[in-house]
């Protein structure tokens, strides 16, 4: 059945749920005439869930922001949430918040072609109570090592006696490694070593000049041959924890393209405790870049991955692109990587260069 088949049967599927049983208004005895209802009686009041109620810094979960909501950013974002547990990601129930009152729901019939995490294009819910159904109507993206995009939706709910609702949305479905444990507060960290205590926080923010240890410049300079220079545009850092982060650091720029080079850093002492990091090329293969550069960095924080492009020539028709992902440990673990070695004029899109090798 093809994609405007399935949907058209999923539509049907929904029109029927929702017309039986308790969705059915009752009729108001003859010898009553029921009062004009107020204009917000029959609204829908969906609601957005504040930040601090969505966690998914342990276990996996399937999670949908409004749209034109930055869930990194915004207090308020995600509108649907669902916790997925074992190893087969079972289902438990998924919840939205109507006024007040956060309503389980349950997952009762799905369409389309199944993708990750058991996640479907069509998928019908009913409330706890059996008082109204969500449908969800997703665009899926690919699995990227453990995470799937949700790229764009629509979520619509409907409740007895109410307007229906709907919001657009995006998303996305992956698993975080619950924390390590924290040290003895006695214990002082050592040197270069990982900042323990990774609790999935993932923010990119602007290092401050006065925060970058003095003798950062030089040390890039001595083991990177990068130009002192570059950090005066800007470093990037992406918080991991309270006490953790990963710096992206300007190393150099090409005629084409310029690169970075990235560190783990403990927040509190980063002088004196900072480890640089570096990247794998897939087995039997050697990086056509030094291990601790990435070329042409670009991030999604969402699925904290980084992508590297590293061009042959200004024609762009040769290269290398890859992808890697940020562990729980704070290192860095390869997703993909693709290569074109000839440069034969053809010009294409790196991440369209020829597949040789993507995690499982």
């Amino acid at each position: 059945m093809g994609s405007n088949g399935v949907a058209a049967a999923f539509a049907a599927l929904v029109l029927a749920a929702m017309s039986a049983g308790p969705l059915r208004a009752q009729t108001p005895p003859p010898a009553q005439s029921p009062a004009p209802a107020k204009p917000d009686e029959t609204k829908l009041d969906l609601k957005l869930f504040d930040k601090a109620e969505v966690d998914r810094s342990k276990g996996c979960s399937v999670a949908l922001w409004q749209s034109n909501r930055d869930p990194d950013n915004d207090r308020y974002a995600f509108i649907f949430t669902e916790a997925l547990t074992g190893q087969n990601h079972v289902r438990q129930p998924a919840r939205i918040k109507v006024g007040e009152k956060v309503l389980p729901m349950t997952r009762v019939a799905i369409g389309g072609k199944v993708g990750g995490y058991g996640l479907y294009p069509y998928q019908l819910y009913r409330l706890g109570e059996g008082d109204g159904f969500a449908v969800l109507d997703l665009k899926l993206g690919e699995i990227e090592g453990e995470a799937v995009e949700i790229e764009s939706g629509t979520l619509t709910v409907s409740m007895a006696g109410k307007q229906q609702a709907r919001v657009t949305v995006k998303g996305g479905a992956g698993c975080m490694t619950a924390p390590a444990a924290a040290p003895s507060p006695a214990a002082p960290p050592a040197a270069a070593a990982a900042p323990a205590g990774l609790d999935g926080i993932f923010s990119r923010y602007a290092v401050r000049p006065a925060q970058i240890p003095r003798t950062l410049p030089a040390t890039l300079k001595s083991r990177f041959g990068c130009d002192p220079e570059m950090l005066k545009s800007g470093v990037t850092g992406f918080q991991m924890s309270e006490e953790s982060a990963i710096w992206e650091l300007p190393c150099q720029r090409f005629n084409i393209q310029a690169n970075a080079v990235y560190a783990l850093v403990y927040l509190p002492e980063p002088a004196q405790n900072l480890r640089f990091l570096s990247f794998k090329a897939p087995p039997g293969k050697k990086r056509t870049s030094a291990p601790a550069e990435l070329m042409s960095p670009e991030w999604n924080v969402k699925t904290r991955t980084v992508t590297g492009t590293a061009l042959g020539r200004n024609e762009g028709d040769c290269g290398v692109y890859e992808r890697h992902r940020v562990g729980p440990d704070g290192e860095f673990v390869l997703v993909e990587y693709r290569e074109k070695v000839a440069c034969d004029g053809k010009a294409s899109k790196p991440e369209q260069f020829p597949l040789v090798y993507r995690a499982r």
